[in-house]
Formats: C-alpha cells, sequence, structure tokens
C-alpha cells in the first residue's frame, strides 16, 4: 500500500511535497480533495508520470468539476513494475520465468465549499496490488480541508490520506521446493496512513514577480515525522522556479523543478517538471500536464446592446 505514498505531480515534487495547502489544481484529489474547490477553472483534467526508481513508472489521471458550492471528480493511479525475474534459493541468477508486480487504485471524490474561504473535501479509494499470484484489495479513504484566512492568498490545509481498515494478501502463493511448507495464512497489516498540516502564502515582489512559500508537517503511520518546505519563484504568470526539501529522510530529500503555463481566453495550461534526489538509488523524474477550461459567465445585458 506505500504506492499510494508516492507523491504526484511534479509542481508538488518540486516544491518538496509541502502541498496540503498549495492544491488548487488537478492534483488536488490525491494531495487534499477540499482543493477541487478553488482551482482556476470550473472543469480540470490532470496527468502525471513519474520515472521511479528500479524501472518502476508511476501514472496519475485526474478529473474534476466544480459548481459554486459542490464539486466531485474521479482519479486513478497505476504503479508498473515491469517484468522481474524470478529467484529462489537454488537459482540465485533466476529461474528464467518472470512475474509482474503492478498496483492500481480508483478513486471518487466528492467536495463542498461552507463559505468563501472554507471547503472541505473526502474521497474513496479502491486499492489493489498484484504480486505474482498474490493479491491484496482494499477500501480506503481520504479527508481533506482548506482554509484561507483572510491575508491575501495565505490559507492553512489539513488532510488525512489512505485511512481504513487493517490490509491482508489473499491468492496462492508460488510451489516450493520439497522439504519447504508454504504459508497457508497471510498475516495482515495497517493501512498507509498519513495526515499533514501545511500553509502557504504567495508574496508579491512586483508587478510581474512574485514568490510562494509553503510549509507541511507530515505525519505517517508508521515511519517518524517529517517537515516539509518549498518556494516557487513566478515571472509573469508564466514561467517558474521552485526547489524544496524534506527532513528527517533516510535517502535524499532535496527537489527542484520548472513549470510554464499558458492562459488564454478559454483554456488555462500549465505543464511541470521535477526531479528528486534518491542518493545512492539516483533521481527520480517527474512531469505533469494541467488543463483546465475556462468560461466566462454571459454579460446578462447582452441582449441590450444587439437590439441598439
Amino acid at each position: 500500500g506505500q504506492f499510494m505514498r508516492i507523491p504526484v505531480g511534479a509542481r508538488a515534487v518540486a516544491l518538496g511535497k509541502a502541498y496540503t495547502a498549495c492544491a488548487i489544481d488537478g492534483s488536488a484529489l490525491f494531495w487534499n480533495p477540499a482543493g477541487i474547490m478553488r482551482t482556476p477553472g470550473r472543469q480540470n483534467f490532470f496527468a502525471s508520470h513519474s520515472e521511479y526508481v528500479a524501472g518502476i513508472d508511476l501514472e496519475h489521471f485526474s478529473w474534476h468539476m466544480r459548481q459554486q458550492n459542490f464539486g466531485y471528480g474521479l482519479s486513478m493511479g497505476i504503479l508498473r513494475s515491469g517484468d522481474i525475474l524470478r529467484t529462489d534459493e537454488f537459482h540465485q541468477e533466476g529461474t528464467g520465468q518472470y512475474f509482474n508486480a503492478n498496483q492500481f487504485y480508483l478513486g471518487g471524490t466528492l467536495a463542498r465549499a461552507m463559505t468563501d474561504r472554507f471547503s472541505i473535501g473526502g474521497t474513496i479509494k479502491y486499492y489493489q496490488e498484484n504480486l505474482d499470484s498474490i493479491q491484496i484489495k482494499a477500501f480506503v479513504a481520504d479527508l481533506g480541508i482548506l482554509y484561507y484566512v483572510g491575508l491575501g492568498d495565505t490559507r492553512v490545509g489539513f488532510s488525512v490520506r489512505n485511512f481504513g481498515g487493517d490490509m491482508k494478501p489473499g491468492g496462492t502463493p508460488p510451489p516450493l521446493a520439497d522439504g519447504y511448507v508454504p504459508t497457508q495464512e497471510f498475516q495482515s497489516f495497517a493501512a498507509p496512513t498519513v495526515g499533514t498540516f501545511g500553509a502557504a502564502r504567495t508574496w508579491t515582489l512586483s508587478e510581474n514577480l512574485g514568490l510562494l512559500t509553503t510549509a507541511d508537517f507530515n505525519h505517517p503511520s508508521d515511519f517518524k515525522e517529517s517537515f516539509r518546505m518549498g518556494a516557487e519563484f513566478g515571472v509573469k504568470k508564466m514561467l517558474f522556479l521552485r526547489a524544496g526539501y524534506e527532513t528527517s529522510q533516510d535517502v535524499g530529500g532535496f527537489s527542484a523543478g520548472f513549470g510554464l503555463q499558458l492562459k488564454q481566453r478559454t483554456y488555462l495550461l500549465r505543464v511541470d517538471y521535477a526531479f528528486s534526489d534518491m542518493s545512492t538509488f539516483g533521481t527520480v523524474h517527474n512531469i505533469s500536464i494541467d488543463i483546465s477550461p475556462l468560461f466566462k459567465r454571459k454579460d446578462p445585458n447582452a441582449w441590450r446592446r444587439r437590439e441598439r
């Protein structure tokens, strides 16, 4: 279930994963479902790709739509391991057979704006892991809150992700050599729950320059806590340079990246790239795209001008 903790979205990765209060784009369905009520457009399409360590690929897709006080969305995440060479105690270099270790989840999100500053959201996810002939199936949930305090765009966010009952593998283990007895029942383990609290603010440096600062406190259920922090320097709301860091990591912790944004009358498009340092495991590359159609309200007096 740790797959559901792997960060989604190049912007979030570049900001050191300090994204609980920044998630007001398509990746909000992953980081904080309350954020879908604050996206620029009423509809959003989001896709993210990560080249993880050991040849593992992670894909994430999401779509959401919001009205004035209510929003909903769908999301999907896929982790692909590729072919893995099977080994055992008698064939350390491989048996010549291969297997896969793939995982995916499907999520449905609902959110509501309680006031013009305060919104809440929740997601129900179906998770499945396939490891050779062994499977894990479970339902988990996310809950998020986002609040604008009234000082510029200063906001605070809180989320609890992946909480639910214990997970337990099922299926038939592969046959073992003579003299070995396969297990008849698998042990259960806790869901990969994580709670996060964060704050963010954009500082206007000049007419064309801005600086976003963000910080999160991250508390996993089965690992030590960490602080996450990041900064984004924006030029004319078109070019963004980012860097971030997470403490208490056994490997790596630093990340950086950039983004390009194009705003037209009918849509807002942002493309982001990030890399994160995994020390001896190498560098993880992330790319994502966020598209929001923009629909302007019709002028109620337009018919008067046409008659003239």
